[in-house]
């Protein structure tokens, strides 16, 4: 099985209760897609520079799966 990282970027307005239930939405989007969880990490909010968008800082998540990603995702 081939492992993967993956971080993601979420708004900053984002309610730390919406926070939790889009990094759900994601995990369980991998897992129903044959992909196990092995850790996950919430980085939080840290200034990074985004070409299109005056904010500055961003929420980050981080997750790292194993699975056959190619034969059972798309995103």
């Amino acid at each position: 099985m081939n492992h993967y990282e993956t971080v993601f970027i979420l708004n900053p307005v984002l309610s730390e209760t919406q926070i939790k239930e889009t990094v759900q939405k994601f995990e369980d989007y991998l897992v129903s897609r044959g992909a196990e969880m092995i850790s996950k990490e919430n980085w939080g909010l840290k200034k990074i520079s985004l070409s299109n968008s005056k904010e500055e800082k961003w929420i980050l998540s981080f997750v790292r799966v194993q699975g056959r990603w190619a034969d059972s995702c798309s995103i």
